[in-house]
């Protein structure tokens, strides 16, 4: 795999899960009949709180320890409610090792 082929991919990851997150956040709520407003409000709060740290730990922070450790934070914040697919937990997985690679790339010397 080429130097740029692992960010690309993981940037890609990290950005089409955080919007798989936003969407079954809104989605959610009209799809599936909770049993009460407190369900409701965690299955946001946890998708959606999951979707931002996945952006700000991809977009807004540098490339190391703590961009890992945010993405790897919201990727399973925004798997919990969604663990049930089965494909998200796969997902969840390939995220979080692929930011603990870079991390380590970037902080292993030249």
């Amino acid at each position: 795999m080429s130097r740029e082929g692992l960010p690309a991919a993981t940037r890609f990851l990290v950005i089409a899960m955080s919007l798989l997150y936003a969407l079954a956040a809104v989605a959610g709520p009209v799809l599936v009949d909770f049993g009460s407003t407190r369900d409701v409000v965690l299955w946001m709060v946890l998708l959606l709180c999951g979707a931002a740290f996945l952006l700000v730990g991809q977009l807004v922070t540098p490339p190391g320890t703590l961009s890992a450790l945010l993405v790897s934070i919201g990727a399973v914040l925004g798997g919990l409610p969604l663990f049930w697919t089965l494909l998200v937990p796969v997902a969840v997985a390939a995220v979080i090792a692929c930011s603990i690679a870079l991390a380590r790339r970037d902080a292993a010397p030249a």
